[in-house]
């Protein structure tokens, strides 16, 4: 379990099916559908979806914390079937909600929780090991505090030491920055890259901020338990994401012209014409090739939230090039080559 190659799969769910009983009238509800995913090791992992999309019922399931109906889960090259204690070891897991005592202190709760781990620790006492946590984590401040009188941000940060307190191999974080300030947001997701590169830690996170997603190196995108798609951010922009050229047009409509003898999709309104490509590369192509005709532009770039919006709007499924943007911008008018 420690000699995992760089580009080993240390994460393998296959099938993983699983429904919950509601009420009798109602039949049984499906959290989730045939889930299928690989994670490499030291890959920074990125579940997104809406509440209720099945993101914490996998994580459940894979931490041993909730049955499954079928499937396989497969962590570290062996399959999981029933007892989880080795497997535990081996993990770190920070929950929605914090599992530290709110009446202890900052120090005392890691003390508590080290000591566990104590016979791990080699040549280290529980108070060195914590002594350095408290560095790692910038806890410096708050490390006397109870930790019920802390912040939203001041608590994540030590439920990830508390997570990492035995120095896992996979660390699992279920929303971690939910209801956190921007400032105290940034924070968690510097300790954790940081975390990445010197201990070569795997991260799965459950999301559904954008700007998270984007920031994984790979993102699964999952709706009612079924996945809807998957890949780098790139990737997924890429296919599921246009990016745009916002031109202003010339009264002698040369603009209108260029774009119809390219055969090119278009939006109009007054004097601007919006264009779409499939990719940003496209997009900065064709401004570069028209470099002297183009006066007044703006290069649009395809997001994660019009990926989000198109693998999971039901309308946007009628029409896969529509995005969140152009149904606020309804005055646009539709055009396109004749």
């Amino acid at each position: 379990m420690e000699n995992l190659e760089k580009n080993e799969v240390i994460l393998k769910i296959t099938n993983l099916n699983k429904s919950f009983d509601k009420h009798k009238r109602s039949g049984t509800k499906k959290a989730l559908d045939d889930l299928t995913f690989k994670v490499y090791k030291r890959q920074f992992y990125g579940f997104l979806g809406v509440n209720g999309a099945g993101k914490t019922t996998t994580l459940n399931i894979i931490m041993g914390l909730l049955s499954k109906d079928s499937g396989s889960i497969e962590l570290f090259g062996e399959e999981v079937k029933g007892d989880f204690t080795r497997i535990r070891n081996n993990i770190g897991i920070v929950f929605q909600n914090s599992i530290l005592d709110k009446n202890l202190s900052v120090y005392e709760n890691l003390y508590s929780r080290l000591s566990l781990y104590k016979n791990e620790f080699k040549d280290k006492t529980t108070k060195q090991v914590v002594d350095e946590m408290v560095v790692d984590f910038k806890l410096e401040d708050i490390i006397w505090k109870k930790y019920g009188s802390l912040s939203g941000g001041q608590r994540r940060r030590v439920d990830i030491a508390r997570a990492l307190a035995h120095n896992p191999s996979i660390l699992f974080l279920d929303e971690p920055t939910t209801g956190l300030d921007p400032i105290s947001r940034r924070m968690v997701w510097d300790i954790l890259e940081k975390l990445r590169i010197e201990r070569g830690l795997t991260i799965i996170l459950t999301t559904h901020y954008m700007d998270e997603a984007d920031g994984c190196d790979y993102t699964i995108v999952i709706k009612k338990g079924k996945k809807l798609a998957e890949g780098t951010p790139a990737e997924l922009k890429t296919r599921y994401a246009k990016s745009w050229v916002l031109v202003q047009d010339k009264p002698d409509h040369s603009i209108r012209k260029l774009i119809e003898t390219k055969s090119l999709t278009y939006e109009i309104k007054g004097g601007y014409l919006r264009v779409a490509f499939d990719t940003y590369d496209q997009a900065h192509k064709f401004t570069q090739e028209h470099i002297g005709v183009l006066e007044n532009f703006e290069l649009i770039k395809g997001n994660m939230e019009d990926v989000f919006i198109n693998l999971t709007n039901e309308e946007n499924k009628k029409h896969p090039e529509e995005t969140e943007s152009t149904k606020h911008r309804s005055w646009w008018k539709l055009g396109g080559a004749k």
